[in-house]
């Protein structure tokens, strides 16, 4: 063993530009592996920490437009509840009000006290029930109260230190100066008490570690249209799920019509995440397919490390067979030789790993690599993974010493005295086939990594229908949107560099739930997103009118009694597309008409052209902004998103007079500035930093794959050295004999090319599938992965060919 080791130590001094080589890529293929496979662990585990997840559906209902979606009344469901013996449990959220939000909360009355923007999410208590929260204080129980809230641990930590927070209070200072108003037409009380602390859930579930307000047994039970509830079930099992539909159906299906709902079911929780998501469901989803490509491109970046290592091992094979026969000379067998080989190899790449280790250890604390990954990067939660790679290493230790070890003791001792060395026919193919495997798939990821930076390209570029330019995001706290808002604009008006402030009751683009509204026009039913907005907002934002008027100041003044809508494009057609030809013979023939929205008319004044309000994963959808006057028709809730256009330069003096003004209306309250570009951007932050992830496996790839192009280079010129000579002696010129060493890489290369388009292809229609606005797949985006891969390819030979072709024949024939 001594000797081994000594013998181990010899070769990583004496070839270190090798050495160093390999522990480089096998070092960096190890981190990358293990940060991918920590991402797909997170997104295959979601929702996995759910106790009896197999047990917990979603109830969804699909309306008569053909679209399943997951929100309900809240009669609707209680009698769905009421009549389906299957049910051990249920649990109802009022997800589509706070999906988005968060909310002011304080642990003092003080005007002036500190705030923390969390999480709030209004719950029945069967949903501690159904999701088995887990309490380390306290009980569910407070959930019976209409004062009782359960906190998470880590917020218990935060807002009490290490005391017992059961039995204290806690304050909206986001309601300050609204107490006893209603909102979302829900009644909030001034303080809340907590009655329990249940244990943080993980970051990959549904479940949040918010602060849990009850939803009473009477809330909206007497309204059968507005739907913004939502409803998991705990069944007695799987197997009641189709009896417990059917009968229901059979029971109550002429009753559902009524409300537009054409059919029910039961989807179970298990397959939410990676399946399609409903309307109106803000839950998170993730793309199955594509983090299975993400898995696989980190294998095949382990497998071009191997075989760079296999490389880089056979192309020391002529500098090392000499020593390899000396030790045959003094008594080694082949077997012992070859075991020693590989055990070198496995200690490589075990050393290797403990490098990656180092490495992953240090990003552990890296924010760039969270964001990249969407989540923290825990080592200590993940050590099944890190033990399951441990085993791969050493499994690809002692493959890829196989080969090199067969092939180095396989030389006759009369070849590696005499220095004459030549690769069979089969070798040589067998090297080219590991470069080409190499180059098929760095080939493939640089077309991947320049397609995410075209679609990038492309989604900026897309006009959105709206100026987001100059534009800022300020969310208002619930009490300053209902009674501080017109002084919150005139305050920020009193600045010259600020132009315009107008209000929307949500984030005007954002993927998340919001209001979604079933209509009638004339009598013909259909659904369209419903914003309340300020009468300036529409100009401020740059919407663009195709017919009809923008809104008035008017429409919105006190006393006026009609509530009035501007409609897009596509909501516009959508209705002239529910009636005979000849009916609606222009869209400008439905301004000054009305929509019915609860029996309540909706007059539509305008039509705009279409805007995207979500991201560009999804449709366009119709759009509906509506105004009226406060206290009128859905004025229930505030518009507490302000969007401040500011003049063009220098943006400092304007942002600073929005904090003055915010802190001043609104003290204590967290600050919540944006510039509109960011909040776009947010929308695309996932598939962004999967870009980026995308992009290093294509450098890495690249950089591999031309270090096993380095090595091939060194074994085929100590081979050739004669060769060379006899041709230069023959009068062969030094361009002449770098284009013969470039020649046979370059065919290979090419051959690479062709094997990679369908499997580039593929991967690329793959991703830009998720997109519902994308970029062409272009031909030359292929042409140039080929040239860059073709030009980086011949820099490396050329570099290391030039000094052979240079040399003195005579230097090489006169052994």
């Amino acid at each position: 063993m001594q000797s081994t080791f000594r013998n181990l130590l010899y070769v990583l001094t004496r070839y270190k530009l090798a050495t160093a080589t390999n522990l480089l890529g096998l070092s960096f293929a190890f981190v990358l592996f293990i940060l991918i496979w920590i991402h797909v662990s997170y997104e295959y585990n979601f929702d996995v920490s759910i106790p009896d997840r197999e047990r917990i559906f979603q109830l969804e209902n699909m309306r008569n437009d053909g679209i399943w979606e997951a929100n309900f009344s809240r009669p609707q469901l209680e009698r769905f509840i009421a009549a389906s013996p299957g049910i051990e449990a249920a649990a109802i959220t009022n997800n589509l009000v706070y999906s988005s939000v968060r909310l002011g909360v304080s642990t003092s009355k003080e005007v002036d006290g500190k705030s923390y923007m969390e999480q709030v999410e209004r719950i029945t208590i069967g949903y501690t029930k159904v999701f088995g929260f887990e309490m380390v204080a306290g009980s569910a129980d407070c959930l019976n109260h209409p004062d009782g809230v359960l906190i998470s641990e880590s917020m218990a930590r935060k807002f009490f230190g290490e005391g017992n927070p059961v039995g204290k209070p806690v304050y909206f200072s986001e309601f300050e100066s609204a107490e006893g108003t209603d909102i979302y037409g829900l009644h909030f009380e001034p303080a809340y008490i907590v009655g329990g602390v249940y244990r943080d859930f993980p970051e990959n579930t549904r479940l949040k570690n918010a602060l849990y307000i009850p939803i009473m047994e009477k809330e909206m039970m007497h309204d059968w249209n507005t739907g913004p509830y939502y409803c998991y079930l705990l069944m007695s099992s799987p197997e009641a799920v189709p009896a417990t539909i059917d009968q229901y159906m059979t029971n109550n299906k002429e009753f559902l019509k009524k409300f537009a709902i054409e059919d029910i079911r039961l989807r179970p929780l298990t397959e939410l995440y990676f399946g399609q998501q409903v309307r109106a469901d803000a839950a998170p989803v993730g793309n199955k397919l594509r983090t299975n490509m993400l898995f696989f491109v980190a294998v095949l970046i382990i497998g071009i490390a191997m075989v760079n290592y296999i490389n880089l091992s056979i192309a020391l094979a002529p500098i090392r067979t000499k020593s390899i026969t000396i030790q045959k000379v003094l008594g080694s067998s082949d077997a012992t030789l070859r075991r020693y080989l590989v055990l070198e190899s496995l200690i490589i790449t075990v050393l290797a790993f403990f490098i990656a280790l180092f490495f992953v250890f240090l990003l552990s604390d890296v924010q760039w690599i969270a964001d990249m990954l969407g989540h923290r990067l825990d080592l200590f939660s993940n050590w099944r993974i890190l033990a399951m790679t441990s085993l791969i290493v050493i499994g690809c230790g002692i493959f890829a010493g196989i080969y090199p070890a067969f092939y180095i003791t396989s030389f006759p001792p009369v070849m590696a005295l005499n220095k004459t060395f030549a690769l069979s026919d089969r070798a040589k193919n067998t090297r080219k086939l590991l470069i080409g495997f190499q180059f098929v798939i760095s080939i493939t990821l640089v077309v991947g990594s320049l397609f995410v930076f075209l679609q990038n390209k492309y989604i900026g570029n897309v006009d959105l229908g709206f100026n987001k330019d100059h534009i800022m995001e300020v969310r208002l706290s619930m009490g300053a949107a209902l009674n501080k808002s017109e002084l919150f604009k005139a305050r920020l008006l009193e600045s010259p560099d600020i132009r315009d402030v107008a209000f929307s009751e949500f984030k005007f683009v954002s993927d998340e739930s919001r209001s979604f509204i079933g209509y009638s026009y004339e009598g013909q039913h259909s659904y369209m997103s419903w914003f309340g907005v300020s009468s300036r907002f529409p100009e401020l934002m740059d919407i663009k009118m195709i017919a009809g008027r923008y809104f008035r100041p008017s429409d919105e003044a006190p006393g006026n009694s009609q509530p009035v809508c501007i409609l897009s494009e596509s909501a516009a057609k959508d209705i002239a597309s529910r009636f005979t030809s000849g009916r609606i013979n222009d869209l400008s023939d439905i301004v000054g008409t009305n929509i019915s929205d609860n029996n309540i008319p909706v007059q539509i004044v305008g039509i705009f052209e279409d805007v995207h309000y979500e991201s560009l994963y999804r449709q366009l959808r119709p759009l509906g902004l509506w105004v009226s006057a406060k206290n009128h028709y859905r004025h229930t809730v505030p518009e507490r998103y302000s969007y401040v256009k500011i003049a063009g330069g220098d943006p400092r003096a304007a942002i600073e007079h929005i904090h003055k003004v915010t802190e001043e209306l609104m003290p204590g309250y967290p600050v919540d500035i944006h510039f509109f570009d960011s909040v776009l951007d947010e929308l695309y932050h996932k598939s962004q930093k999967q870009g980026a992830l995308v992009t290093i496996l294509c450098l890495l790839a690249v950089f591999l794959s031309l270090v096993g192009v380095f090595g091939l280079v060194i074994f085929e010129l100590q081979g050739r050295e004669k060769e060379i000579a006899v041709r230069k002696i023959f009068g062969s010129t030094v361009r002449q004999i770098l284009w013969m060493l470039n020649s046979s890489f370059l065919r290979v290369t090419l051959v690479c090319f062709v094997i990679s388009i369908p499997v580039a292809y593929y991967g690329v229609n793959i991703w830009l599938q998720s997109f519902a606005y994308k970029t062409p797949i272009y031909l030359w985006v292929f042409i140039a992965a080929l040239l860059i891969i073709a030009l980086l390819t011949s820099l490396t030979v050329t570099f290391q060919s030039y000094r052979a072709a240079t040399a003195n024949p005579a230097s090489k024939l006169g052994h």
